[in-house]
């Protein structure tokens, strides 16, 4: 009985390893959101492993230079 309920969990992580590779169909490609949070105005960047996620933080930089320009262009 005991060898039948490890067979059944072998062959159950076996089929979630082949479903959470896309193996039996393709997944679709994930969305990037690269805006960051906000929290009390101020942007609020995701946590990632070395610092923050780079995309959020290069999105906000480019507007920055864009504020920048645009003001400065207007004096």
């Amino acid at each position: 009985m005991t060898f039948i309920f490890v067979l059944l969990a072998v062959a159950v992580i076996a089929l979630i390893g082949v479903l959470a590779t896309g193996r039996l169909g393709e997944l679709p490609e994930p969305v990037r959101d690269a805006r960051p949070n906000e929290r009390f105005g101020k942007p609020a960047f995701d946590v990632v492993a070395r610092g923050y996620r780079m995309d959020e933080v290069d999105q906000v930089v480019e507007e920055l230079q864009a504020q920048i320009t645009k003001l400065s262009s207007r004096s």
